[in-house]
């Protein structure tokens, strides 16, 4: 019926006709070539460069955030490091060690009976800081005893106990003991940095 249609159509008619039908496709074609796949490709693009940019920017916020985690890490380490400089042996060695000693054991029931200083200042080959080492005789309780060592380890905690001799027990439950205490000395430099910061 449609080519019954098309015979009856004058031939210039269904020239023109053919010729509109291919002038629309042309133009159909080239708007599809020129604008929609030039739209497409730019829109391609476009996605393409935000997916890049939404990654860089959370990989930047990511570094930001292990920069602000990581100054303060940096920050409890360089606070422990101080907090443990200014327990060092600063000074006079046996001077500072008297003084420490004897206001600790204010706090406690024990007995002083004795700080002896030990031999000259010593590397212990595993750190750059010298150690000092003294001993120290108290009497008291076994339990006053033990309480006065624990609160000795946590005052000095980069002290170390030697060696520790416990006497036999007297009329009154005391004991006598004697204990080697080496402690980690300051260096000069470091000396000088915790001198500055308590003068500020």
């Amino acid at each position: 019926m449609k080519l019954d249609f098309l015979r009856r159509v004058p031939k210039d008619k269904l020239q023109k006709i053919v010729l509109v039908c291919i002038i629309t496709l042309c133009t159909v074609v080239a708007t599809t070539q020129f604008y929609v796949l030039k739209s497409w490709t730019a829109w391609r693009d476009t996605k393409s460069r935000i997916t890049k940019l939404n990654e860089q920017i959370q990989d930047t916020e990511h570094k930001v955030k292990q920069a602000a985690q990581n100054e303060a890490y940096r920050e409890q380490v360089r606070s422990f490091a101080e907090t443990q400089q200014a327990g060092m042996v600063s000074g006079d060695p046996f001077a500072w060690v008297v003084r420490e000693i004897s206001l600790l054991a204010e706090k406690h029931p024990v007995h002083v009976l004795g700080l002896h200083p030990g031999d000259k200042p010593d590397s212990t080959g595993k750190t750059k800081y010298l150690t000092y080492n003294t001993r120290i005789e108290v009497t008291g309780t076994y339990d006053q005893i033990g309480v006065f060592i624990r609160d000795l380890e946590n005052q000095f905690p980069t002290g170390e106990i030697r060696t520790f001799a416990l006497g036999a027990v007297d009329a009154n439950g005391q004991h006598q003991a004697s204990l080697n205490l080496a402690l980690l000395m300051q260096s000069a430099q470091s000396a000088k940095k915790v001198e500055g910061k308590k003068t500020i």
